[in-house]
């Protein structure tokens, strides 16, 4: 597989806009839910075990709660940039893809400047950049 490190076509770049945007979304998605399911097994373990709740290897449902949702988080922001990287076919990306997320709107802005357009409106498809 060979890397082409200074240029991408604008499907590969609009095709990493539009991940990122499912990352903003799924990320709300899960911190939401993720949430509302702690508060239901603070609420489960208080009626199961009253006064105190229940707990498991010395932590608390709520404390499991939370820790399962830290561990999906990484892992969506694990996936989703791999999948990023894959597509603009960035080493760094690929190699680590949680760290790599910062800085892979540059890679997208430095690429697409090169082609002469500019990402649009919140990660939008790529539009030729515009003279002022």
């Amino acid at each position: 597989m060979s890397l082409k490190l200074d240029h991408s076509s604008v499907e590969e770049l609009d095709l990493a806009l539009r991940l990122y945007r499912r990352l903003l979304v799924r990320l709300l998605l899960i911190l939401v839910l993720g949430f509302a399911g702690v508060i239901g097994l603070a609420k489960l373990s208080t009626i199961l075990s009253p006064p105190y709740g229940v707990y498991f290897l010395g932590q608390g449902l709520v404390t499991w709660g939370l820790l399962g949702l830290l561990a999906l988080l990484f892992a969506e922001f694990w996936w989703e940039g791999r999948q990023i990287g894959e597509a603009l076919n960035h080493p760094g990306l690929l190699d680590s893809p949680v760290a790599g997320l910062l800085g892979g709107l540059a890679v997208i802005g430095e690429r697409a400047a090169a082609i002469g357009m500019e990402p649009g409106f919140f990660h939008g498809p790529l539009r030729p950049i515009r003279r002022r």
